[in-house]
């Protein structure tokens, strides 16, 4: 029986099938994880990259280790598992507790060559009392967006929300912002900020029209970790040599004749 054109045309498309199958699969076996603090983060930082990063094309997955007191626990479980030798980029607050998780994580030598430390946000904003500057996910943004942010009635309820600018009265850009706001908040009586510091981070991430800096750099660094370590197929290997079937030196000493000369 003989093949026919459309015999070869079929083989070939189950050819480009199957590569693009094995390579979906490799995709997800060979992710980059992008470790996220909490759930403000896990749930903002998609939307943020909406139009500047494709998280799924890259094959970057987001792993939220539930705050900085959980970090070490993270990186110590990954160790263990098949994962252990894929890019991870950390991302933490940049607040006095989140940053002496990640020097505990370096003492126990928990941070490889494929962890990249991010912070969250780059440039300083806030002052703590222990004199550290930085800041948290709120800090990303504006003072401005932040506001607007949070006095909307999907996360304040209305009493507090007509207070406003008694807050922004008293309000000092220079300190924690969410602190600022939380105490605020409890004065008047509310204290639900357990399921609305979820929603605060939702609302900046939506209503931002520009990408704040912090945000462009992560992408950047996402980015960057793919080309650096990118996906290949699972029989791209490195066969060992074996003369005359992997390898073929170009230029090869004569075999002398055993047994003496020949006539």
């Amino acid at each position: 029986m003989s093949t026919t054109y459309d015999d070869v045309a079929r083989d070939m498309a189950i050819s480009d099938i199957h590569y693009e199958a094995v390579m979906a699969r490799a995709s997800l076996e060979q992710a980059i994880f992008v470790f996220v603090e909490g759930d403000s983060e896990e749930l903002a930082l998609p939307l943020l990259f909406t139009d500047t990063l494709d998280l799924e094309a890259v094959g970057a997955k987001i792993a939220n280790y539930n705050g900085h007191g959980n970090l070490r626990a993270a990186l110590g479980l990954l160790k263990l598992t098949l994962s252990h030798d894929r890019p991870i980029v950390v991302t933490h607050d940049n607040d006095p507790e989140s940053i002496a998780s990640v020097r505990k994580c370096e003492k126990q030598n928990l941070l490889g060559d494929l962890i990249c430390l991010f912070p969250i946000p780059t440039e300083p904003v806030v002052t703590y009392p222990c004199g550290h500057v930085g800041g948290s996910f709120e800090e990303s943004f504006s003072v401005e967006m932040f506001l607007n942010a949070a006095f909307t009635d999907r996360i304040l309820p209305t009493s507090v929300i007509a207070q406003r600018a008694s807050f922004e009265s008293a309000f000092n850009p220079g300190k924690p912002w969410l602190r600022q706001l939380r105490k605020f908040t409890a004065d008047l009586g509310f204290t639900e900020w357990s399921t609305c510091k979820p929603l605060l981070a939702e609302a900046l991430a939506m209503e931002c029209d520009e990408l704040p800096l912090t945000f462009s750099r992560l992408a950047t660094v996402i980015q960057e970790v793919r080309d650096k370590h990118p996906v290949v197929h699972p029989d791209d290997v490195e066969l060992r040599k074996v003369r005359g079937l992997t390898y073929f030196p170009e230029k090869e000493s004569p075999k002398k004749p055993s047994g003496g000369d020949v006539k």
